[in-house]
């Protein structure tokens, strides 16, 4: 129960980590239980994630995993499609492709335009603070990359399974980290515009991938498994509905 209530921000955990502690032993602890209780924590979160670009970004690492899922699925995809019936998925490829390539350059400039205020904030004191977030995400990095070795020698399943798992919580480690550095630095509105273009990014691939996926399925149903498009769609839809709420949210708050 401890390892589900690390979902929540630890200020949240100080305040009323031992009431739901308490509510938990009251009850069967089933997996609807543990779904409701982490989505909570992940939802807790985004609410003091920051301004509007922080959860964007945090949509933006959601959003790769579904990316990641969909360039794997597209693989070879033109050998099961005619070449009178590419037209449609090799525009919405591409499109997926182009519009990652323009979110991916959002996202690192707006890394490359708070790297000054990091590295002063590291000369005055920062570093104490940001210290655990970057050594976890470095440790996991470290893991996955040994993890990435060992499936390229032994092609485990296991091994596999477990570079999937430390990939994915070595993204989401460096998120949580960016995170905390930047909600130490003062807001730059060149953030907000680049977190505009990220999430139409995200609209456009979404919906480009929506598109491929409906015509290779038309064309070679036994191609797309069920399992992949679930992935997929999942993360991306996810994504989506995370940098939405961040952008009512701000538009809630703006005067």
């Amino acid at each position: 129960m401890k390892i589900l209530l690390r979902s929540y921000p630890r200020s949240w955990r100080e305040r009323y980590g031992d009431e739901l502690l308490a509510l938990l032993e009251t009850e069967p602890l089933t997996w609807r239980v543990r779904a409701n209780v982490f989505r909570s924590g992940l939802t807790e979160r985004l609410r003091g994630s920051g301004p509007l670009s922080l959860r964007v970004l945090w949509a933006w690492s959601v959003f790769v995993i579904g990316g990641m899922a969909f360039q794997k699925t597209s693989e070879q995809w033109q050998a099961v499609v005619p070449g009178s019936d590419r037209a449609l998925p090799t525009t919405a490829f591409d499109t997926v492709q182009g519009a990652a390539m323009i979110g991916g350059a959002a996202v690192l400039l707006a890394v490359a335009l708070a790297l000054p205020g990091l590295l002063h904030d590291l000369r005055h004191g920062g570093w104490p603070v940001l210290r655990r977030p970057v050594l976890i995400a470095a440790a996991a990095s470290c893991i996955t990359a040994a993890g990435l070795l060992t499936v390229s020698l032994s092609h485990d399943l296991v091994v596999a399974v477990v570079f999937l798992v430390f990939a994915t919580f070595s993204l989401f480690a460096w998120t949580h980290a960016a995170a905390v550095a930047a909600r130490r630095l003062p807001p730059h509105r060149t953030h907000t515009y680049l977190a505009m273009v990220v999430s139409a990014t995200m609209i456009v691939m979404t919906i480009a991938a929506a598109a491929w996926f409906a015509s290779l399925t038309r064309h070679a149903p036994s191609f797309v498994g069920a399992g992949q498009l679930a992935v997929t769609g999942t993360f991306m839809l996810a994504a989506l509905a995370i940098a939405g709420t961040a952008g009512i949210r701000s538009l809630r708050s703006s005067p």
